[in-house]
C-alpha cells in the first residue's frame, strides 16, 4: 500500500534507498505503428538503486516525481532500437496511460526485477490511493551497510504492525498481515532453482550411466587383450608405460565425446530455449563460452581418470602367468564377474530412477491437461486489447466500443458468440477483495471479481446453473445486476436461493464508491482463473456495461468458432478489430495454447526427464548387449562342449540370459529404493500422482525388465547356434 511505503521511506534505516514500482502492459501510441508495451510505474529512487545511467538523454528527476508536473517517459533500449527505429529523442512524445509524454531519456532495462521493461513513467503523477488497503505496489531497497536480511525484516514487521494498528475506517481483513524481505536474486530465480537443481541430477545420472558403459567397454576391451598385455609385461614392458597407454586411450574417448557433446549443445540450446517459454530466468543470457568449455573439459578429464585409470589399474594388476593360462582356456570373463554385475546393475538402477521421474511427470501433466477448467478451451480465439485512453476518455466509452466490437463478431459467419472479459480462466491471477451482502455494510465476505459480457460466458461454455446470463438490458442505467459462481452461493448463501440477493464490490473498484448493490441474476460453474493446478475460489461477475472500470486497462475478447476449430476465427477477429480502432495493438492466441502455456515449466521439465531417460534406457540396453555379447564370445567354446556332450540348447540359453538378468533384477531392486527416496524431490511439481505411484514404478520395471531380457536373449541366442565342431577348433 502506498501510505505504508512512504512510510517506510520515512522511517526504516535498514535500508539506503528503496523505491516502489508496479508492470502493466498497455498500448502505447506515437511510434510508427501502435504497440502493446510493458510499462513500469517508478517512484524516484528506482535508478539510484540499480545505478542505472541513460545511454541517450536523461532519466526521471525527483521534480518529475509529483503530482500535477508535465509528465515525462523513458524508453528502454530495446523499444527505442526495435519500435521507434532508434529516432531522435528530442521533439519524441509517447500516449501513453491517456496522456501525451515526451520521451526524455533512453536507458538499459536493469533487467531486475522487472525484466522486460519498455517505458518507465513516474509513480507519483498520477497520485497513488492514499488507502493502506490498496496493495498495488511492490518495492525493491538497497540494503545499508551492514544490516543483514533478517533486521532488515525484522524492523519493516516491527514498523508494518505499529502503521496499520490504529488505520481509522479500515477493513483488518485488507491490512498488511506481515512483510517478507527476500534477497533479489531468489525472488528472479524463484522456484527454478528446484527445477535446475533436479535437470542437474538427472544429466548427471545420465553422464554416470555413460561412464558406466565406457568402464565395461574399457574392462571388456583390456579383457579381450590381457594375453597380449601379460606377453608385453613378461617381456620386460614396465607397468607405467601400459598403463599410459590404457589411460591415453580411454581419456581419448572422453576427449571426443566432449567435443562432439559441446558441437551438439549449440543446437540443443537453440531448442531448450523455445521449449522452455520463459520458465527459467535469465535463460537467453546462456552460451558456450570460455566457463563452459573449460567444464567441459574438467567433466571429460574427471571422467577418464574415473571410469578409464581405474579400470586400467585392475588389468596390469593381474599377474602375467595367470593371464597367459586363462587366456588360453579362453575365458577371461569369470573372474571378472563380480564387477560386471556391479557396472550392468548400476546402470540399470540409474535407467529406473530417470524413467520413473518422467513416468510420474507425464502422468502428472495427463492430469493437468485433463482437468476441468470450467471452460471450453478447445475452439475459442482471444485477443488482448487496450484501448487509447486518450481516443476514448472515460470507461463508458471504452465499453460502447467493446458493445460494437462483440456485435460486429457476432455477425460473421464463423463466429458461434463472442465476448469480452477482464480475466481469462487460466490467467494466472484472479483480482479479489471484498463484497458486501445484501444491502448490510456490515455483512461482507472476500471473493474473485471478474468484469465480463453475456457473450463471453457463451463462447467459453462456461455453464449456465441457474437464473440468467447477462444481456443487451444491463445498462448503466437499468438495476444492477451480477451473476456468482457454483462455490460462492453454496459458501455464502448456504442450502439457499442465490436468485434476487445482493452483493456490493465494496472497495474493488472505483466506480463503486457509491455502495450500489447489485442483484444476483444467475449462478454459473466454477471457473479455473489462477491456474490448472489451483483450486477455483468463490467468484462474483459484473456487466462490462455497469462495471467497465476494469477494462479501461486492458481487456481479452474472446470468439468461439462455429465449426469447432479456433484458427477460423482468428483472421476475422484481426480484421474486425482492425476496421474499428486500426491503433489497437492486437495479440492474438488460442485458449488451447493459454492452457499448454500455462504448464510450460512442467512440460519443460518433462521434456528434459524425457530426453535423459531415453538415452539412459539406451545407454543401459546397450550396455547389458555388450556385454552378453562379450560374455558369449568368451565362453563360445565352454557353451560348444556343453552343446556337443548333449545339453539342451534351452538350457545353455537360459543359463547365460538367468546369469544377465540377476544383474538386471539387483540394479532394478536398487532402483526402486532410490526412487522412493528420490523423486520425493518431485513433489512439488507432481499433481494428483504421488511420488510413490505404484503404476508408474510397475510399468518402469516391466519395461527394463522387458527391454533387458531382450538385449540379453539375442546375442545369447546367436551364441547357441554356433557350431560345437567349429568353437572347440577356435585355439
Amino acid at each position: 500500500a502506498w501510505p505504508n511505503f512512504r512510510d517506510w521511506k520515512a522511517n526504516l534505516r535498514s535500508f539506503s534507498g528503496l523505491a516502489a514500482y508496479g508492470v502493466y502492459p498497455l498500448t502505447v501510441l506515437g511510434g510508427p505503428e501502435p504497440v502493446q508495451a510493458r510499462i513500469s510505474r517508478i517512484s524516484h529512487d528506482y535508478w539510484s538503486i540499480f545505478g542505472v545511467v541513460p545511454t541517450r538523454g536523461r532519466l526521471t528527476t525527483p521534480d518529475d516525481h509529483h503530482e500535477d508536473v508535465a509528465p515525462v517517459v523513458v524508453v528502454s533500449r530495446s523499444f527505442w532500437e526495435n519500435e521507434l527505429g532508434g529516432a531522435e529523442i528530442s521533439g519524441l512524445s509517447l500516449e501513453l496511460l491517456g496522456i501525451r509524454s515526451p520521451v526524455v531519456g533512453v536507458a538499459e532495462d536493469p533487467g531486475f526485477p522487472t525484466g522486460g521493461v519498455d517505458l518507465w513513467v513516474p509513480l507519483e503523477l498520477s497520485g497513488p490511493s492514499d488507502s493502506r488497503t490498496a496493495h498495488n505496489w511492490r518495492v525493491v531497497g538497497r540494503l545499508a551497510r551492514g544490516i543483514s536480511i533478517g533486521q532488515a525484516r525484522q524492523e519493516t514487521g516491527s514498523l508494518t504492525e505499529q502503521l496499520v494498528q490504529d488505520e481509522p475506517g479500515a477493513d483488518p481483513d485488507f491490512l498488511a498481515a506481515g512483510v517478507f524481505v527476500t534477497p533479489l536474486q531468489e525472488e528472479i530465480v524463484g522456484d527454478s532453482r528446484t527445477t535446475l537443481l533436479l535437470l542437474f541430477g538427472a544429466a548427471g545420472l545420465v553422464l554416470l550411466v555413460a561412464c558406466t558403459n565406457l568402464a565395461s567397454t574399457l574392462l571388456a576391451r583390456g579383457a579381450a587383450h590381457s594375453r597380449e598385455l601379460a606377453v608385453r609385461m613378461s617381456l620386460g614392458a614396465p607397468k607405467g608405460r601400459v598403463l599410459r597407454q590404457l589411460f591415453t586411450e580411454s581419456l581419448l574417448i572422453a576427449g571426443l565425446g566432449g567435443l562432439a557433446g559441446v558441437l551438439v549443445a549449440g543446437g540443443v540450446m537453440r531448442g531448450v530455449r523455445t521449449a522452455q517459454a520463459g520458465t527459467i530466468p535469465r535463460l537467453s543470457e546462456v552460451a558456450i563460452d570460455g566457463g563452459v568449455l573449460a567444464y567441459t573439459a574438467g567433466v571429460a578429464l574427471t571422467t577418464a581418470f574415473l571410469f578409464g585409470l581405474l579400470p586400467a589399474l585392475r588389468l596390469t594388476r593381474r599377474d602375467a602367468g595367470d593371464a597367459l593360462r586363462v587366456g588360453s582356456r579362453g575365458n577371461a570373463l569369470e573372474g571378472r564377474a563380480g564387477i560386471w554385475r556391479v557396472l550392468i546393475g548400476a546402470e540399470v538402477a540409474m535407467a529406473f530412477v530417470l524413467l520413473v521421474a518422467t513416468g510420474l511427470l507425464v502422468r502428472s501433466s495427463r492430469a493437468l491437461l485433463t482437468e476441468d477448467v470450467g471452460a471450453d478451451v478447445e475452439d475459442v480465439s482471444t485477443a488482448a486489447v487496450s484501448l487509447s485512453q486518450v481516443k476514448y476518455a472515460s470507461e463508458h466509452e471504452q465499453a460502447r466500443w467493446y458493445d460494437e466490437l462483440v456485435s460486429e463478431l457476432e455477425a460473421l459467419p464463423d463466429v458461434e458468440s463472442a465476448g469480452v472479459m477482464s480475466t481469462l480462466p487460466v490467467a494466472g491471477s484472479l483480482p479479489s477483495g471484498r463484497l458486501e451482502l445484501d444491502g448490510d455494510l456490515e455483512r461482507a465476505t472476500t471473493a474473485g471479481y471478474v468484469v465480463a459480457s453475456g457473450g463471453a460466458f457463451e463462447a467459453l461454455d462456461i455453464r449456465l446453473l441457474r437464473g440468467r446470463l447477462f444481456d443487451e438490458g444491463d445498462t448503466p442505467e437499468s438495476g444492477h445486476v451480477a451473476i456468482v459462481s457454483q462455490s460462492f452461493a453454496e459458501t455464502v448463501w448456504q442450502g439457499e436461493d442465490p436468485i434476487g440477493r445482493q452483493v456490493n464490490g465494496g472497495g474493488m473498484d472505483n466506480f463503486w464508491n457509491d455502495r450500489t448493490f447489485a442483484r444476483v441474476v444467475g449462478v454459473v460453474a466454477d471457473v479455473r482463473y489462477r491456474g490448472l493446478d489451483v483450486e477455483s475460489r468463490p467468484t462474483v461477475y459484473f456487466p462490462h456495461s455497469q462495471r467497465p472500470f476494469r477494462l479501461q486497462w486492458g481487456a481479452a475478447v474472446v470468439a468461439e468458432s462455429s465449426v469447432g476449430d479456433a484458427g477460423t476465427v482468428a483472421g476475422g477477429l484481426r480484421e474486425t478489430i482492425r476496421r474499428l480502432d486500426s491503433d489497437v495493438p492486437l495479440r492474438l492466441e488460442t485458449m488451447r495454447s493459454r492452457v499448454t502455456a500455462s504448464i510450460a515449466e512442467r512440460s519443460f521439465v518433462m521434456l528434459l526427464f524425457g530426453a535423459f531417460s531415453l538415452i539412459a534406457l539406451v545407454l543401459a540396453t546397450v550396455g547389458i548387449y555388450g556385454v552378453v555379447s562379450y560374455g558369449v564370445a568368451r565362453r563360445t567354446r565352454e557353451m560348444g562342449i556343453r552343446i556337443a556332450l548333449g545339453a539342451d540348447t534351452g538350457r545353455v540359453l537360459g543359463m547365460v540370459v538367468g546369469a544377465s538378468m540377476r544383474m538386471v533384477f539387483a540394479g532394478l531392486a536398487v532402483g526402486l529404493l532410490a526412487a522412493l527416496a528420490l523423486t520425493r524431490l518431485l513433489a512439488g511439481m507432481l499433481y494428483e500422482v504421488a511420488p510413490t505411484d505404484p503404476l508408474t514404478l510397475a510399468t518402469v520395471v516391466i519395461v527394463l525388465a522387458v527391454t533387458a531380457l531382450l538385449a540379453s536373449w539375442v546375442p545369447a541366442r546367436a551364441g547357441t547356434r554356433v557350431d560345437p565342431m567349429v568353437t572347440m577348433r577356435a585355439e
